[in-house]
C-alpha cells in the first residue's frame, strides 16, 4: 500500500512526525512547526503536486493556532492532510508560496480571518472584509453577539 510507504518515508526523515493512515488514499500527519516547511517540500518531491486548502483552527484554551495543509497526489489520489501547530500570542509563520504560489490566496484569508502573519507573503491586505476594525472574525475570543447588537438594529 502506497500510503504505508509514505507514512514510513515521512516517519524515517522527520522523527518528531506523528503519522497515521486512517483508511485508504488518508495520510494524517502532524508535526513541530520548524519541520513543516521542510515536510511539504519533501511531499511536494514525492508526488504531492497539488496543494488544494489550507486552513487554520483556533485552539483558544492551549494558546496555540493549528495550520492545516492539504497536499494531493495526481497520480493515486492520495490526500495528505498536514498539520503544525504555531503560537497564538505572536501568529507568525513561513509563507508557502515558494512551493506553491496559489498558498498566497489561503495565507491571504487565514490573515484576515484569524490574524496569522505569513512571513514572506506580501499580499496579506484586506480580502474578504472591507473596513474592518475587530479583532479578526474566526478567533473564538472574537463576541459575534456583541459585534451584531452593536453593529445592527435589533427589534
Amino acid at each position: 500500500m502506497r500510503e504505508e510507504a509514505i507514512k514510513q518515508g515521512i516517519e524515517k526523515r522527520y522523527e518528531s512526525c506523528l503519522v497515521t493512515v486512517p483508511r485508504e488514499k488518508r495520510v494524517i500527519i502532524s508535526l513541530p512547526k520548524d519541520s513543516l516547511f521542510s515536510l511539504i517540500a519533501f511531499m511536494k518531491e514525492q508526488g504531492f503536486q497539488h496543494l488544494s486548502l489550507i486552513t487554520c483552527v483556533d485552539w483558544i484554551k492551549e494558546g496555540k493556532f493549528e495550520l492545516v495543509y492539504h497536499l494531493a497526489t495526481y497520480q493515486d489520489g492520495i490526500h495528505a492532510i498536514v498539520k503544525t501547530r504555531i503560537d497564538r500570542a505572536n501568529p507568525t509563520y513561513q509563507s508557502m508560496i515558494l512551493l506553491f504560489a496559489h498558498a498566497q490566496t489561503y495565507e491571504r484569508e487565514i490573515h484576515e480571518m484569524f490574524g496569522v502573519e505569513f512571513v514572506g507573503n506580501a499580499r496579506l491586505t484586506p480580502f474578504l472584509l472591507t473596513n474592518w476594525q475587530e479583532i479578526p472574525p474566526m478567533r473564538k475570543d472574537f463576541d459575534t453577539k456583541e459585534y451584531s447588537e452593536r453593529m445592527f438594529e435589533h427589534e
